[in-house]
């Protein structure tokens, strides 16, 4: 009979100490990010650009959380001006802020977000073809999207995903584009830290 009892306490004490585990959640994540941006700008041929992006994220419970986010996206564009190749310097960056929420498990956190913020595409005319200065204005970004990390320890996880809809308001009417949302596509993929 003791030794049912003490099967029994021991079951217990296994059962809600792997229950107490599950609800553990970091307090606060950092992520250091590969980011590539499908740029919406058709006459540079939707042009791929290719940079890097950090994040921090403060949990308020196992399953919201708050971001802040700062990408930038760099890359080399052949613009056709009068039948000649231009070469143009694209950039993207954003600052994005807004909830985040998780679906945490052991293995892996699968995450869904809207942030909201401020971003910027910018040109600039390497070649002096069109004779503007370089510009950063910067306006309404937002990244609507989601990801899933794969943890590899209680203290950092592999960000194995990250793909977000990036409509940044953009004014690129020096070199003859309209104003307005350009349509980006952005992934990542990097590292995450979590204390």
């Amino acid at each position: 009979m003791t030794k049912k009892l003490l099967l029994i306490a021991a079951i217990l004490l296994v059962v809600s100490v792997s229950a107490y585990a599950q609800d553990e959640y970091p307090k606060f994540e950092l992520s250091g990010m590969v980011n590539m941006t499908r740029e919406d700008i058709q006459s540079l041929g939707n042009e791929t650009t290719w940079g890097y992006a950090i994040g921090t994220q403060y949990n308020v419970n196992k399953w919201f959380g708050i971001v802040g986010e700062w990408g930038a996206a760099h890359g080399e564009s052949d613009f056709t001006y009068q039948g000649e190749n231009i070469p143009l310097d694209t950039r993207t960056q954003t600052l994005l802020f807004g909830p985040r929420f998780s679906y945490r498990t052991k293995p892996v956190t699968a995450f869904g977000h809207w942030l909201v913020g401020a971003g910027t595409n910018k040109l600039d005319d390497d070649s002096g073809t069109f004779n503007f200065q370089s510009k950063t204005k910067w306006q309404v970004g937002m990244a609507i999207g989601g990801g899933m990390d794969v943890n590899l320890g209680k203290n950092f996880a592999i960000r194995a995903i990250q793909l977000d809809w990036l409509p940044v308001d953009s004014d690129l009417t020096e070199v003859g584009l309209d104003k307005g949302f350009l349509n980006n596509v952005r992934f990542m993929f990097g590292a995450v830290i979590k204390f």
